[in-house]
């Protein structure tokens, strides 16, 4: 057998802060710390070799575990009782721990085998080997092979990449999106120069993983493995990184105190929203499978209060965190703070069809979809996970917007909005009687809001999507937008079953409200066959106009004076999602009265 190996290098953070009997502690992560960790889990000191180094202390743990073989009993049924795949119902797994201290620093690393690396989790440096590639490489340089990302947008929560040819960090740039690990090339020169591998030894480029751990997929000998580390470390300590990899940074388990005053804050703007008093952080929800969620046909909010159980109904998605204190307040506006905090920890939200099949369902809090400025830094959650958003990235997705909303701003005529007088229905409403205008408010054939108001001119009819904040909540209004478009773009291909659809939907509808009996009359002079020869003789043109709620004035001239970045990540998705489609997309900010 080799005494060369293929290894992982994690570097360990120095200290944590714990809460042990409700108290915040600072714990030094030192090699005691660790030892007592690791024999929780199971692992047991092992003895190791005199003067392996000069330059580290090595400590090493071991663990042998006895598990059952889950496919043994499936099979029993299959094989006959004597073959020897019965024979055997348990395995043997073994796992080990390696701690690397550098006497000269004090910096402690690590190398694991079999799951060994779980027990690390808490302990590790989230983005180390994502750290060192940082200051090897640079964003031109066509040397990725294959990625994992997390989606902060969009509706791809996820995904891994692998690319024909080498590509590069500009050619892979994608806004909203974080790397969780790349695979990348090392010419010669770096493996040579920075890894100090012999010439000798290097017949080719080689590839590296970075993650939380940083892997040269070469085999090395335990000599090669402590001169990566020195090498690793004099990276870290004295060369500026030379490309940013991540603009967000995912808060683990090591970040669990500040996860947990985050946690406070939407607390605390919970219990002012039930109090009545205002409260700068706005909290949108909406289930992780957006796409189902927002497209099922009924919602049912679950919660115990009083000791009762209440199953409320909703028509449309509950989006906001205000729908659910309304309704609780409904039953009692009297809480005490920690039995308010105690309903909205157990609460769930469940989505259906028509027909009763469950779409979705999930607690209240794992909904919550918000930003927090805190300690002045700028955090979000998204699908139950905190994010830190680095300030150079906050820079340079101002400019990417900025650049969009000035080169595509919407100059057609829309009115003023007497907000928050006027809800946004009323709002839509007054429209109908302005020329060249038609509402499709709240009329949704196949589960799709083509628009709330349709407006054309001589060249281009405009499909107009309305909303009051540019905040959170922009980020499934972009999704809508997105799905409206992209049936609009393929009705042409069949008929224009879904925009006559919509016709019908509103000449034929039987409300008794004044908006849809003045909606239905709208359509009274105008047939169906030249509601459709007015879309199918101009460009269409999605519009997303936007009302600012902020007491104060601002304006989308002037991005950088919003704090939503999650408005503007999703912003940024949705107009790379309409070039896609190849639909033109324009922003507008409506005016208040």
């Amino acid at each position: 057998m080799s005494d060369k190996l293929q290894v992982a290098i994690y570097s360990l953070k120095s200290e944590l802060s714990e809460i042990l009997k409700s108290k915040v502690n600072d714990v030094i992560v030192d090699v005691p710390y660790l030892t007592k960790s690791f024999k929780k889990k199971g692992y047991s000191e092992q003895k190791v070799q005199n003067n392996i180094s000069n330059e580290f202390d090595i400590n090493l743990y071991f663990k042998r575990k006895q598990s059952p073989i889950k496919w043994k009993d499936f099979l029993k049924k299959v094989a006959d009782t004597n073959e020897p795949i019965l024979q055997y119902t348990s395995t043997i797994n073994e796992s080990y721990i390696m701690l690397l201290t550098r006497r000269r620093t004090g910096k402690i690393y690590a190398c694991t085998g079999g799951f060994g690396h779980t027990a690390l989790q808490g302990v590790v440096e989230g983005d180390y080997g994502l750290e060192i590639l940082s200051r090897i490489v640079k964003a031109e340089d066509k040397t990725l092979r294959s990625t994992k990302e997390k989606n902060l947008t969009g509706g791809i929560l996820g995904e891994v990449k692998f690319f024909r040819n080498n590509y590069n960090l500009h050619e892979n740039e994608n806004f909203g999106n974080f790397y969780q690990e790349l695979h990348s090339s090392l010419n010669k020169r770096l493996l040579t120069q920075v890894f100090g591998f012999s010439p000798k030894e290097i017949d080719s480029s080689c590839l590296c993983v970075a993650k939380n751990s940083f892997t040269i997929k070469k085999s090395i000998s335990f000599d090669q493995l402590l001169n990566i580390i020195l090498k690793c470390e004099n990276l870290i300590d004295t060369v500026t990184p030379i490309v940013e990899i991540n603009g967000v940074v995912k808060l683990n388990k090591t970040n669990k105190i500040l996860i947990e005053n985050l946690n406070k804050e939407l607390d605390n703007a919970v219990v002012d929203y039930y109090s009545g008093r205002q409260n700068p952080t706005s909290i949108e929800l909406c289930h992780k499978d957006f796409d189902k969620y927002l497209h099922a046909d009924n919602f049912v909010l679950n919660y115990k209060i009083d000791g009762e159980k209440k199953l409320i109904p909703f028509d449309e998605p509950i989006q906001s965190i205000i729908s659910v204190i309304k309704s609780i307040k409904d039953f009692n506006s009297n809480l005490a703070d920690d039995k308010l905090l105690s309903l909205i920890k157990n609460a769930r939200i469940t989505s259906q069809t028509n027909s009763g099949d469950i779409e979705t369902t999930d607690l209240l809090k794992n909904h919550y979809y918000t930003e927090v400025k805190y300690n002045g830094k700028n955090y979000f959650l998204s699908d139950s996970e905190w994010f830190e958003i680095k300030p150079s990235f906050i820079e340079k997705f101002n400019d990417q917007c900025q650049s969009f909303i000035d080169m595509n701003k919407y100059s057609g005529k829309i009115l003023k909005w007497k907000y928050p007088g006027e809800i946004e229905n009323y709002f839509n409403a007054k429209h109908i009687s302005e020329p060249d205008f038609l509402v499709f408010d709240k009329f949704t054939p196949d589960n799709i809001e083509a628009c709330d108001l349709m407006h054309w001119d001589s060249n281009n009819v405009y499909f107009i999507h309305v909303k009051a904040g540019f905040d959170n909540s922009m980020r499934d209004l972009s999704h809508q937008v997105y799905v409206a478009a992209r049936k609009v773009k393929e009705d042409d291909k069949t008929g224009y079953v879904y925009l006559r659809r919509l016709y019908q939907l509103v000449k034929n509808n039987k409300g008794k409200s004044n908006y849809n009996k003045t909606a239905k009359k709208q359509l009274s002079s105008l047939s169906e066959n030249a509601f459709i020869d007015t879309i199918k003789e101009r460009e269409i043109v999605f519009v997303l106009a936007v009302l600012d709620t902020a007491k104060g004035p601002r304006n989308i001239s002037k991005i950088e004076d919003f704090e939503s970045n999650i408005a503007k990540f999703s912003l940024h998705e949705l107009v790379k999602n309409m070039r896609n489609l190849a639909v033109e997309f324009k922003i507008h900010q409506i005016e208040k009265v």
